[in-house]
């Protein structure tokens, strides 16, 4: 499922060979280490649609070092292109925000490549707003620009 959304949203964002190299394999040893881990202030969320996963958000505590208080992260939120348009984001979003509020998070982030206009603009409709940061992640040798957005959770309640 993430891997069909990367492959249906970020062709013209990240370099085809990139997008090649985060393939199926490297998402199952990923998500397995996540489930291994077992920690209590991390979740993962899926959006199904006849019995089938067609959407996620992956959520934990913010790793950024910047913040102050006790800031959650949307480390992770996509939907597969077929089901794009259908209400999986904004349900995923919402409830993202729901299980960080719940668990004593005052405030969440997200990161999102600066380009990905499409992610900016869904974002932005559901109440986030840039926070001024701004990074460079290098993804195998790929640099590509993030901006940082924030929401208020009890303002989202």
């Amino acid at each position: 499922m993430q891997v069909a959304s990367w492959r249906g949203v970020y062709p013209g964002l990240i370099p085809a060979d990139v997008i090649d190299r985060l393939g199926v394999e490297h998402r199952i040893a990923q998500w397995t280490a996540f489930f291994d881990r077992g920690r209590d202030r991390e979740a993962l969320l899926v959006a199904e649609h006849d019995r089938e996963v067609v959407g996620m958000a992956s959520l934990a505590t913010a790793r950024d070092k910047d913040l102050e208080g006790a800031v959650g992260e949307v480390r992770a939120l996509y939907v597969t292109p077929d089901h794009w348009d259908h209400g999986h984001g904004r349900d995923l979003i919402e409830a993202g925000e729901a299980w960080l509020g719940a668990h004593g998070f005052d405030t969440a982030i997200l990161w999102v490549l600066t380009a990905n206009d499409q992610a900016r603009r869904f974002y932005e409709a559901v109440g986030w707003a840039r926070d001024g940061a701004t990074k460079i992640e290098d993804l195998y040798g790929a640099l590509l620009p993030h901006v940082r957005y924030e929401v208020n959770l009890s303002a989202t309640v």
